[in-house]
């Protein structure tokens, strides 16, 4: 990825923007975005082109949580030079409840300094997993030689109980010559009941070429204004931050492996979460 003109666009587990709220941001939804805001679409691809890929994860938590597990499998294709589906299916087993998560991603080319994203999600039980999930950003780049991007979104995340949320995304991604990328990222949100105001913001760096590997590494810290970690638990207007390090390594041209590590922290418990996939493009 060393110029951004012969940047192909990949859809990533991590952020995503990574996860931005703790375990809401697990969801594929967030993965595609930031995927989309790290890896601009490039002007021309082959058509039908793509990958897939299948993973688990595990995660321990403190006081008294049960362990998380987690089964998904994610892919996407190019359907014409400029318009780029993705998708996942994410089997999850969170405190002591377990649902699959449903996703879909949409990303348009518009022109050559214009592209947006658009994803939705559902879900089948787990009372963590969102009822409805909607993501949407447009991308701008700038520079002469267009290696600035600037982002501004939106997400819609209505819980299966008591709360939803409304918020803003704003992103700055800047592509150096060398293999470095700085992204920068802020998040304005709104829940309600009780109008809750909670902010958040994040900085990744990543280092690395396409067909070779990419590391990551992320932080995110802030508000969230509620969590739901049980049948009788809500956790609300509370701080927290999350540091994750992800390593996606090509074994061959089209195969390869992506390792992702986390660490969260809120007053109430501590995750350490590990995961493993193996991808295949074509």
């Amino acid at each position: 990825m060393a110029k951004l003109s012969h940047t192909r666009i990949r859809f990533y587990g991590t952020l995503v923007l990574s996860c931005l709220l703790g375990m809401a941001m697990l969801v594929a939804t967030t993965e595609s975005r930031a995927q989309a805001e790290a890896s601009p679409p490039r002007t021309f691809v082959p058509l039908l082109t793509g990958f897939i890929e299948g993973g688990l994860g595990h995660a321990n938590l403190t006081n008294n949580n049960s362990s998380w597990n987690d089964q998904y499998v994610r892919g996407g294709v190019h359907l014409t030079p400029k318009d780029y589906v993705t998708g996942e299916i994410s089997h999850q087993n969170h405190f002591g409840d377990a649902g699959t998560f449903f996703g879909l991603g949409y990303t348009r080319i518009f022109d050559d300094n214009w592209y947006g994203f658009l994803s939705a999600g559902t879900s089948s039980g787990g009372f963590f997993l969102p009822e409805v999930r909607v993501d949407g950003i447009l991308f701008r780049k700038l520079l002469e030689k267009k290696n600035l991007v600037a982002s501004a979104g939106f997400t819609y995340y209505r819980a299966k109980e008591v709360y939803n949320d409304k918020t803003l995304l704003l992103g700055l991604t800047y592509y150096f010559d060398a293999p470095w990328i700085i992204q920068l990222g802020g998040r304005l949100n709104r829940s309600d009941p009780g109008n809750v105001r909670s902010n958040r913001g994040s900085i990744a760096v990543t280092y690395g070429r396409d067909k070779d590997q990419y590391i990551t590494l992320r932080y995110d810290g802030g508000t969230e204004a509620y969590q739901i970690t049980g049948a009788q638990q809500l956790l609300s207007d509370f701080t927290s931050h999350e540091v994750s390090l992800n390593w996606r390594k090509w074994i061959t041209k089209r195969y390869g492996i992506n390792l992702r590590a986390v660490y969260y922290e809120n007053p109430s418990y501590k995750r350490k979460q590990a995961e493993i996939g193996v991808f295949a493009e074509f």
